[in-house]
């Protein structure tokens, strides 16, 4: 048993913030997945997700000298990297935190899920026990009130650093171009984890207009012919989204019909 002394004391730590760039990423409907994973499908992918993550941030660490931090709780992963004042390499490591967090979020298309998030830069501090700070704050408030949809928004002053990462949506936000991560064969398993996704969720307009998004995404970057990566890949047509659609509601399964995205 442990006895706590009567009193005040003073904290026996002198932490302190410093400027990150972080990145929060959320798997879309992760509370229904994680409490329907009978068979803990979803726990292993998550585990594969999370240690891809690592990977990738030791080889930054191994080829650049970037000292990349990644965090795992439930189905969320927070990318942080650190900036400092007139940093020379301050674009560098945009790069290739934007370039982690592309990876993740359309390694997890390709195997069924949607997932969207926020990049941005602030105050932040971490170890091996907790993480804190405003930039968590904003980015996690960014992801939960101004995503919305399938996409990683992009704070403003990163994205004048590095404009050729991104796309500007309608509401004139700006995402990451996450599909520029991608090799060349990569939309093979989009296009049939898009159009599975439609198709299990085709009853929940909810869910259903953040998969539409996606899929108007996935488009738009493999209509344009001067997207890397993008020569002979099939789009998703009108009438593979109205098939789907239009078919009567008892083809969809209707225990997912009440997915909390």
């Amino acid at each position: 048993m442990v006895v706590r002394i009567a009193g005040k004391r003073n904290p026996q730590t002198n932490y302190k913030q410093s400027t990150y760039c972080i990145a929060y990423l959320d798997i879309l409907g992760g509370k229904s997945l994680i409490c329907e994973d009978s068979d803990n499908i979803f726990l292993n992918h998550l585990n594969m997700f999370f240690e891809d993550a690592i990977c990738e941030a030791e080889m930054a660490q191994i080829f650049s000298k970037q000292d990349v931090i990644v965090k795992f709780f439930s189905d969320n992963i927070l990318i942080a990297i650190k900036l400092n004042a007139n940093d020379e390499k301050q674009v560098d490591k945009l790069t290739k935190l934007l370039n982690i967090a592309g990876n993740i979020q359309t390694e997890v298309l390709g195997y069924g899920y949607l997932m969207r998030g926020a990049i941005v830069e602030g105050d932040f501090y971490h170890d091996e026990k907790f993480v804190y700070g405003k930039a968590l704050v904003e980015a996690v408030n960014i992801e939960e009130s101004v995503a919305i949809y399938p996409r990683i928004i992009i704070q403003k002053q990163i994205q004048e650093l590095l404009p050729q990462y991104c796309y500007q949506d309608n509401d004139g936000e700006y995402y990451l171009n996450s599909f520029l991560y991608c090799s060349a064969m990569s939309y093979v398993g989009f296009k049939i984890s898009l159009l599975g996704m439609l198709r299990e969720y085709a009853n929940n307009p909810r869910i259903k207009r953040k998969i539409i998004w996606a899929i108007t995404y996935y488009n738009k970057y493999y209509s344009n012919p001067y997207s890397f990566n993008s020569m002979g890949v099939p789009l998703i047509t009108e009438k593979e989204i109205e098939d789907i659609i239009n078919k009567p509601p008892d083809s969809c399964k209707p225990e997912k019909n009440e997915v909390e995205y």
